[in-house]
């Protein structure tokens, strides 16, 4: 009797990655030399769709730079990226709004500049208006918003352009509680759907708590690919305590 394998699709695959940052030095009698730092060294990951994955590591571990290669925002020395599916990233809380304007002038802009339909771009505002509860502060300038509420707009707005590949970069360490709490829904809710998540965090209670996997990098190298409170665990035993 014949058998079947359920076969799990990829939403990334990176395969030998190395990313440098290249920088001039201008030295004496106006000699410049080219000053290059590795970011990334070799990184092969695959992330699998559904998956909520943790980067963790310290300060220039990598973390950022991965992220911004993977959005297509990095161009790798050697290796290669696939993604497949919508890839948005949100750095910080904030994905690109204007201070002087109003969160619901910002969110019709935005969706102008994304080419979203008149049609859609009122039902994006509406969603993501009901996901702030802000009130009259909808209508207030961006500028004036507190970061707490300032987070959930610029979330809001990315999550309701109905990303499969959502990279986040520190996103869920700002804000108010009130924030974390209704991304970390919001998040979750993607998962269920199918939809993939990377978030890169220093929280390492939200990566064991909200995370499947996480991967933990060092100085440009993926040391630790696992179970998410057993990544934790490796980053606080091998790299913090004998940091």
């Amino acid at each position: 009797m014949g058998g079947f394998s359920l076969v799990l699709e990829n939403a990334i695959e990176i395969t030998g990655v190395t990313v440098d940052y290249k920088s001039k030095i201008s030295k004496f009698l106006k000699k410049t030399e080219i000053n290059t730092v590795r970011a990334l060294s070799g990184v092969s990951i695959h992330v699998q769709k559904g998956e909520i994955v943790a980067l963790i590591g310290k300060n220039g571990a990598g973390k950022t730079t991965l992220l911004s290669a993977i959005g297509g925002n990095l161009k790798p020395e050697a290796g290669t990226i696939i993604t497949n599916g919508r890839v948005f990233t949100l750095k910080g809380s904030n994905p690109g709004l204007i201070p002087h304007i109003s969160c619901r002038e910002n969110i019709r802009l935005m969706c102008s500049i994304y080419g979203i339909s008149n049609e859609e771009i009122d039902k994006i505002e509406k969603e993501v208006e009901d996901f702030c509860e802000l009130g009259d502060a909808f209508d207030r300038k961006y500028s004036s918003l507190s970061s707490g509420m300032a987070g959930r707009v610029g979330f809001g707005f990315t999550t309701s352009l109905n990303p499969q590949i959502l990279l986040m970069d520190e996103t869920l360490g700002v804000g108010d509680a009130i924030f974390r709490e209704k991304a970390r829904k919001k998040a979750m809710d993607f998962m269920e759907k199918g939809e993939t998540i990377l978030i890169s965090t220093h929280s390492l209670n939200l990566a064991k708590s909200m995370c499947t996997r996480g991967i933990v990098l060092d100085e440009g190298e993926m040391v630790f690919d696992g179970k998410s409170e057993d990544a934790v665990k490796y980053y606080v035993e091998e790299i913090i305590n004998k940091g």
